[in-house]
């Protein structure tokens, strides 16, 4: 196989803080409905729920970031993992990975973000407890609140200057919006079934009463579907758009760019996470090579996108540009069926070492699950599968729900799931009994929550790392390095995937044997807090 060179990519996780309190505490409700929640309401993912006001999404999003890990004077840290979290526009916390090279790199970068943030938690919990607040904080890796905003997972891809990301923006864009069939998150449908896939009315028969339907019927295959309103925008909060077009390649400009794709949904089975990166990284590597997908452009992808919101099996309708009646699925399988020939033909790049086995072998899988509407094979690696699998054993162990009752068990399954407390959350549970899949190994994930991975973030997080150790104050970009005491000239890292350079290992050694006097030569400017973007 010819080298070929290598691409980062990252991914940005928006989530969702619930300060809910416990069951059995003074003015909880057991027995209280609960819509889906995220910021804008308080739920406990156990079932009890309570009054929103007891301590709303700005005041909970600060209060858990009061928990970060020691030595930071800000709510913007540069980790020493290489990664990022922040607090992000509407009170969200936000985790981005470290720049990787491999699928299985990123997979445990994100999960060493989800570690940390339930750590978080933890702690902001009990400081609650110990102030006599019978309350638990939950940090949610979902997608939409109660009130209807969304928020969900970005992608980060390195591409060379030389793509025409216009010109290939209709492959793109019909890629995108029928991915959600292979890797969506599933969210649960109001009423309990789908209307375009043979139900004249969600939930109800024809007199309008309300009936109890097979449980996939009362699944939707992506919650961030129907919120997705544009193809591109550099808009990176109004317009809600499958990519960002906003040039801002945190590299070398006249080299690189970053494509920034802003629709996926927020996932938690490893192996769909690790699918999602390997389908997108390899049509990349396509697209670069001058593949041609035309056949497969869609007239109207966002219109296909908005039915996968509803749509159980991906039967959505899904017309080419050539014509052709397609659905979905269709689509889909076509993608993967070409990028999988491109891995005989071209060899397994190095990106994909170890991760291969997830388009080889899941991909069909998932396909064939979608077209025999039977799920029972991909149930534990495919976040939409697993939903419903855990709602078919609930109600194998309740046959008597149904109704209202049975609509509001599937939003708080749907809740826990995406809960990253191992207490109250449905996730770790489930992977401790084998419901749930990994893609990679614990010591990879644990490694993954204090090393970085062998690119630009190794330099940064060895950076960080010497400078909390110091106590020094230094500013921190994802493309720069710089000391604020004493002050020096900000060191430039433009090569996302160089993991060696002299001057950012000759800034790190200068921060290591720093003296107490030289400390107090403080560049005021950088004072605000440590890990503050310079």
């Amino acid at each position: 196989m010819a080298s070929r060179p290598g691409r980062a990519t990252g991914l940005e996780t928006e989530l969702a803080v619930v300060c809910a309190p416990l069951r059995g505490a003074v003015g909880a409700r057991a027995d209280a409905p609960t819509g889906r929640t995220g910021p804008a309401e308080s739920a406990d993912s156990t079932g009890s729920t309570g009054p929103a006001d007891l301590m709303g999404a700005q005041e909970a999003a600060a209060f858990l970031l009061r928990h970060r890990p020691e030595g930071y004077r800000s709510d913007n840290l540069f980790l020493p993992n290489g990664g990022r979290l922040y607090l992000d526009v509407g009170s969200h916390p936000e985790y981005a990975t470290a720049e990787c090279a491999t699928v299985r790199d990123l997979v445990a970068q994100d999960q060493a973000g989800r570690a940390l943030l339930a750590a978080m938690a933890r702690r902001a919990t009990t400081t609650l407890s110990r102030r006599g607040t019978p309350a638990r904080i939950h940090v949610l890796a979902n997608n939409t609140d109660s009130a209807g905003h969304t928020y969900g997972c970005h992608e980060n891809y390195s591409v060379p200057r030389s793509l025409d990301i216009e010109a290939v923006m209709p492959v793109l864009a019909s890629f995108l919006a029928t991915r959600p069939v292979l890797v969506g998150t599933g969210v649960p449908l109001p009423g309990g079934a789908p209307g375009q896939e043979g139900h004249e009315l969600p939930g109800r028969d024809t007199r309008g009463d309300q009936v109890d339907l097979p449980e996939d019927a009362c699944w939707g295959l992506s919650p961030r579907a129907p919120h997705l309103r544009a193809l591109a925008s550099a808009d990176t909060t109004g317009q809600r758009a499958l990519v960002n077009t906003r040039d801002q390649p945190h590299a070398d400009r006249k080299r690189l760019r970053r494509l920034h794709v802003t629709c996926a949904d927020t996932t938690m089975a490893e192996p769909t996470a690790g699918l999602r990166s390997v389908l997108t990284l390899l049509l990349l590597d396509a697209l670069e090579a001058g593949e041609d997908f035309s056949d497969l452009v869609l007239a109207d992808p966002l219109a296909v996108l908005g039915r996968l919101g509803t749509s159980a099996w991906g039967e959505a309708e899904a017309r080419t540009c050539q014509g052709r009646e397609l659905s979905a699925v269709d689509v889909q399988e076509a993608f993967a069926e070409r990028l999988a020939r491109r891995l005989e033909t071209e060899g397994t790049p190095p990106a994909l070492e170890g991760a291969d086995h997830l388009l080889r072998d899941l991909a069909p899988r998932v396909v064939t699950a979608l077209r025999t509407r039977d799920a029972s094979g991909i149930d534990t690696e495919i976040d939409w599968a697993v939903k419903r699998r855990v709602m078919r054993a609930h109600r194998a162990r309740h046959p008597d729900l149904g109704g209202r009752t049975l609509e509001v068990l599937r939003t708080r399954v749907d809740l826990a799931y995406h809960d990253l407390d191992a207490d109250t959350g449905l996730t770790a549970r489930l992977r401790q009994q084998g419901g749930l899949a990994s893609l990679c190994d614990p010591e990879e994930t644990a490694r993954a929550r204090t090393q970085p991975p062998p690119t630009r973030a190794a330099l940064r997080g060895e950076f960080v790392r010497a400078c909390l150790a110091r106590g020094a104050d230094f500013s921190v970009t994802w493309e720069s390095l710089r000391l604020d005491s004493p002050p020096t000239t900000p060191v430039d890292l433009p090569d996302p995937l160089a993991s060696q350079d002299d001057a950012a290992q000759a800034l790190t050694e200068r921060v290591r044997s720093l003296s107490r006097r030289e400390m107090r030569l403080i560049d005021l400017p950088g004072r605000s807090g440590l890990g503050v973007p310079g």
